[in-house]
């Protein structure tokens, strides 16, 4: 497993300069770390439902655990904070009031589509996406412990006509371009679970036009520790790529 390193730390005045040895225990998901929401106005829809096994007589457990990876970091003045350098990786810091030091860094790409067709048809997606790298821990003299904070964020919204005629099925089809059944759906009278569709000759949704919302959040923590080194800026040539990945 890749680990990027944007870091955060909370600590006393020590001044981190140097090149450090970090250990990160990257520990297994527990289940609660990602998050989905959806938003939307078609009428009826909802979801997919979580189903839960209905057989008591079965149990099921799984554990799994790896080794610490092992990297370099090295920290410098930079204007009025500071530098974490971690491989190719260049992480700003600041010093805050509360002693702790925060480096990290946030990735963000954002994008509007649209198309419109003269009988009365519109449609849009805008897409959000952002990565955000931390550490945040304290230093005392040599030793650093603190936490490894990676999260990311998507979120998506489709807006589409409700209906529209037949010279923008041409181009469209039947059911629109919004991925409405990939999210929703909807329960027949027989209690079956349906995917729900945006139909051009049928009002789906509760206004005028249709909208659908899906934000994907995932937030991590995993425990790091740090050892200053006497390794000095003339040993970064070898000690950038050295280290050792987390499990085999």
């Amino acid at each position: 497993m890749r680990v990027l390193l944007p870091l955060f730390l909370t600590g006393c005045a020590t001044t981190p300069w140097g090149t450090w040895a970090f250990t990160l225990e990257l520990t297994a998901p527990v289940g609660d770390e990602c998050a989905t929401e959806i938003n939307h106005n078609f009428t009826g829809a909802h979801p997919a439902l979580v189903s839960t096994p209905t057989d008591e007589s079965w149990t099921a457990s799984s554990e799994e655990s790896a080794s610490s990876q092992l990297f370099f970091g090295r920290i410098d003045a930079y204007g009025q904070g500071s530098m974490l350098i971690v491989g190719t990786e260049a992480l700003p810091g600041i010093h805050n009031e509360d002693g702790s030091w925060t480096f990290g860094w946030t990735g963000e790409e954002e994008s509007d589509a649209t198309a419109t067709h003269a009988s009365g048809y519109d449609y849009s997606v805008h897409a959000e996406n952002s990565q955000s790298l931390r550490l945040k821990g304290t230093f005392n003299n040599e030793i650093f412990t603190g936490n490894y904070l990676p999260n990311s964020q998507a979120v998506s919204t489709w807006g589409e006509s409700d209906t529209w005629a037949d010279e923008a099925a041409v181009y469209v089809g039947d059911n629109g371009e919004a991925p409405v059944g990939a999210y929703l759906f909807l329960t027949d009278a027989a209690g079956a679970e349906i995917p729900a569709n945006n139909g051009r000759a049928v009002y789906d949704c509760d206004t005028a036009g249709c909208t659908l919302s899906v934000e994907s959040t995932c937030t991590y923590a995993y425990a790091i520790s740090g050892q200053l080194t006497e390794f000095t800026a003339d040993d970064a040539a070898w000690t950038e790529d050295a280290g050792q990945p987390a499990g085999l």
